[in-house]
């Protein structure tokens, strides 16, 4: 019961927030209607605290809508959230062939199913991400994650991850960075150009499948993947 509670909380802040937007309005001015604070607003938005069917009332006359129009979509996207994926496409993106397999060492007893693709230089992986068309249909699966290496024979990884990041079919998709040498410049590079995380290859291999198996947890398991 929590857990659907937490979602409609989440579902109807988006709502809100998508009203406000619609109206142009900024935080100051629902918050003013409403007589509370911008941090109020803010949290019930982000859906931290539960919408009351008061409040809701009162934010539905605020808008000149209907009570029903928050709660329109509601049971397609909760329905959405619950059917969880037991089948991943990962694409590779690694020039090193002992560090491609030890990655897929290191995930062929992961409890989910995981499909590895691998492209094996930078330039390769540009002409991927470019050809693809519209709907994404390529020579692989639309990948639901992707492991990408910073240092690529005449480039660096952060050049492909640019690229994806324009592209509407591929940047909602997470990108994981991987190393073997970590420096705080190259973490903080991968962050601003929106990469989801940063795994350093570890030289020992107990020590480098925990990493995997921790990550794969994390985007399997404990959230959910767009697509």
């Amino acid at each position: 019961m929590s857990l659907e509670i937490n979602n409609l909380d989440k579902f109807l802040g988006k709502k809100v927030r998508n009203f406000r937007v619609k109206m142009r309005w900024p935080l100051k001015k629902l918050a003013s209607e409403l007589n509370i604070s911008i941090q109020q607003v803010q949290r019930y938005e982000q859906g931290i605290n539960k919408i009351s069917a008061s409040l809701l009332y009162e934010i539905a006359k605020i808008f000149n809508a209907q009570i029903t129009c928050f709660f329109e979509g509601f049971e397609a996207e909760n329905s959405l959230v619950e059917e969880k994926k037991t089948h991943f496409n990962v694409l590779l993106v690694e020039d090193n062939l002992q560090d491609e397999f030890l990655i897929r060492k290191a995930l062929e007893d992961f409890p989910e199913q995981i499909t590895i693709y691998t492209i094996h230089s930078g330039q390769q992986a540009l002409e991927y991400f470019r050809d693809s068309n519209e709907e994404g249909k390529s020579q692989f699966p639309k990948p639901d994650l992707i492991l990408l290496d910073i240092y690529l024979p005449g480039m660096k990884g952060f050049d492909i991850l640019k690229d994806i990041k324009k592209r509407p079919i591929y940047r909602d998709i997470p990108v994981i960075m991987l190393t073997s040498n970590v420096s705080s410049e190259d973490v903080l590079s991968s962050y601003h150009l929106q990469a989801s995380g940063f795994i350093r290859k570890s030289f020992s291999f107990e020590e480098f499948k925990d990493q995997f198996h921790k990550a794969f947890t994390y985007w399997t398991k404990t959230v959910t993947l767009p697509g």
